[in-house]
């Protein structure tokens, strides 16, 4: 009888030393992992612009974090409000600096078409065009 308790015993120590080691190992692996998240893949809305007829969007993102003197590339993002799933991923060379509202010049040429300058300090501007789908 003596003998079984010293076994459940260390069989709860066991599980306990496991279950410390996991938490050890895990709860790092889970810092790193957002961490690299948010420098690699998170998108931050830098713009919003809504065609004259407020029918149509064009959403501006940053995907990551600039690295040292390069910046992280954009997607334009763009579709009727409320359902922006089309992008174009492009990349502006702005020393490294961080991209803001000014590095974007829009006109709408129509309520479906509209004209984008990407402005950079490392860079010609420029042109982009998209019509949007009916």
């Amino acid at each position: 009888m003596h003998y079984m308790a010293d076994s459940k015993e260390e069989r709860k120590r066991t599980y306990r030393a496991v279950a410390i080691v996991f938490c050890i190992i895990t709860i790092p692996l889970a810092i790193l992992y957002f961490g690299y998240f948010q420098v690699v893949h998170a998108e931050k809305v830098i713009l919003a612009q809504n065609s004259p007829n407020k029918k149509n969007q064009v959403e501006i993102r940053v995907r990551g974090q600039n690295a040292f003197f390069s910046n992280a590339p954009i997607r334009i993002h763009y579709g009727k409000i409320g359902h922006l799933r089309t992008y174009i991923e492009e990349k502006i060379n702005n020393d490294g600096k961080t991209l803001v509202a000014r590095n974007f010049e829009f006109t709408w040429l129509a309520e479906d078409v509209v004209t984008i300058i990407l402005k950079g300090e490392e860079q010609k501007d420029k042109r982009i065009e998209i019509a949007f789908p009916d």
